[in-house]
């Protein structure tokens, strides 16, 4: 869904942007403001209004984030309410890059092989 504000009476949709290497599970409803890079959001995640999400965050299977939550570089977020439960190491970057490129690769038609 996308994220929407009243203004002077009236409802207005608010552009999501979601950053490079992110990965979202199945099941998750997303109405954030921006998702930054290398963010993982588990499964039937409920990510709230307006909410910031800095890059290199893992949010756990299962977690609500409340409406205008930010959340800091480096954290793992869990729970309903959604808190800081962790943090990642400065590396984690590199393993969202090679988790997202796998699966891209996952999906490249190879010669020789036709999709069913």
């Amino acid at each position: 869904r996308p994220p929407d504000q009243r203004y002077q009476g009236e409802t207005v949709f608010v552009p999501l942007k979601i950053g490079d290497h992110c990965v979202i599970e199945k099941g998750s409803v997303i109405q954030a403001a921006k998702i930054s890079d290398f963010v993982h959001v588990g499964k039937n995640c409920i990510i709230g209004k307006r909410c910031m999400i800095s890059s290199c965050v893992k949010i756990l299977d299962n977690t609500v984030l409340a409406p205008s939550t930010v959340c800091p570089p480096f954290t793992v977020f869990g729970g309903s309410p959604g808190k800081v439960v962790a943090r990642l190491p400065p590396s984690y970057q590199y393993f969202c890059t090679e988790q997202t490129l796998t699966y891209y690769r996952n999906f490249i038609e190879r010669p020789g092989k036709k999709l069913k």
